[in-house]
């Protein structure tokens, strides 16, 4: 094989390699991963599975108007594992405390991670 031959393959292999990646890196989903945690309430006492809370991310984008719900398990997390790009809004809420709320952006193939402090409602 010639050296014109041999670089010329290479040019090739890089090029393939390269499309597989840009393909890959653009599925147009994301995750996203959270923990709830509670004011005044201990990691030993929220696993003992009496409190949850309920997660909701709503998308506001102009293509895909779905909504995604989870509950928190024994440990207080969730997670949403696919998840069309685009933006939403992100609500949590428990009973006894005040409900959590923010706007995210998912852009594809992103992991999002968020750890929430649940504050007590104040009558």
């Amino acid at each position: 094989m010639s050296f014109k031959t041999s670089f010329a393959a290479a040019g090739i292999l890089a090029a393939l390699l390269s499309v597989g990646i840009s393909a890959v890196s653009q599925s147009g989903r994301g995750l996203m991963q959270g923990y709830v945690a509670f004011e005044d309430v201990s990691y030993n006492e929220l696993s003992n599975g009496k409190l949850h809370a309920k997660v909701e991310l709503r998308s506001v984008s102009e293509g895909f108007k779905g909504v995604y719900t989870a509950d928190t398990n024994n440990t207080g997390s969730y997670d949403f594992p696919q998840i069309s790009m685009g933006e939403y809004v992100l609500k949590i809420s428990a009973p006894g405390y005040k409900t959590y709320q923010t706007e995210l952006y998912i852009p594809s193939d992103f992991n999002c991670n968020l750890a929430t402090m649940m504050k007590k409602a104040r009558n």
